[in-house]
């Protein structure tokens, strides 16, 4: 990596620590990781059932890679509430830079998201540190730091902290199975105990097939109270 990269990591490190969110009622989000391929372009269909409250969120996202090292993304979600099966929740924009080189074992990035809500809810603009590690024998590792903050009439004070976290093996015919964990600690002005700390964990499989679609299945189990005791996750993409 050469000083400009190394300089610029530096500064992006800064202002993840000088930011900082907390997790959403249903976990329609991934462990993602920095890697970008050129003049990829995809649409991806994802839903989270909460079988205990029988809460649903789905969301529809296109991302398309600007070059090598920028991918932009744009996402709706809707959820089941009290008067709708499926209610606006909110829109979000995002862009993902990859700072290192696709060769090196440890690949680390940024990504910067803007949010939209519905209802009068504030804004939420996030911040993620994105670092990927290739274990050998077929293992891989993903590591983020995510910080959030809000905007707006009724912005929550202080900067969210939150963390997620996978290792997974890469099998025969581009499929991976493995194990996945998401957490939140509450923001800089509030940081919660253990015990009201929201932690899940979970096992996962994706798996390529034909016509450029793609499968991935999971399920994220509660380790806190304030987790719900169990959520399950389908995404169904297509790459062009």
């Amino acid at each position: 990596m050469d000083e400009t990269r190394i300089a610029a990591l530096r500064a992006a490190m800064l202002f993840l620590l000088s930011l900082a969110s907390t997790a959403a009622a249903q976990t329609t989000g991934g462990v993602y990781g920095p890697s970008i391929s050129p003049g990829h372009e995809s649409f991806e269909y994802r839903a989270t059932f909460v079988p205990d409250s029988d809460a649903l969120a789905q969301r529809l996202h296109y991302q398309h890679s600007l070059d090598s090292r920028f991918r932009l993304r744009v996402l709706a979600q809707g959820r089941k509430t009290d008067q709708s099966d499926f209610d606006f929740d909110y829109v979000q924009g995002e862009l993902v830079w990859d700072i290192t080189d696709a060769s090196e074992r440890w690949q680390t990035g940024m990504r910067f998201d803007f949010r939209i809500r519905d209802r009068g809810r504030p804004a939420r603009g996030a911040v993620s540190w994105m670092n990927q590690f290739r274990l050998g024998s077929g293992w891989s590792a993903r590591l983020l730091g995510i910080t959030s903050f809000e905007i707006g009439s009724g912005a929550e004070s202080g900067i969210g902290i939150q963390s997620r976290a996978n290792i997974y093996r890469s099998l025969a015919g581009r499929q991976r199975v493995g194990l996945e964990m998401f957490s939140s600690y509450g923001t800089t002005s509030n940081l919660f105990s253990l015990d009201d700390q929201r932690h899940q964990v979970g096992p996962f499989t994706s798996l390529p097939m034909k016509g450029g679609w793609s499968l991935f299945a999971g399920a994220l189990f509660g380790l806190t109270d304030p987790a719900p005791d169990s959520e399950l996750r389908l995404w169904i993409g297509r790459s062009f």
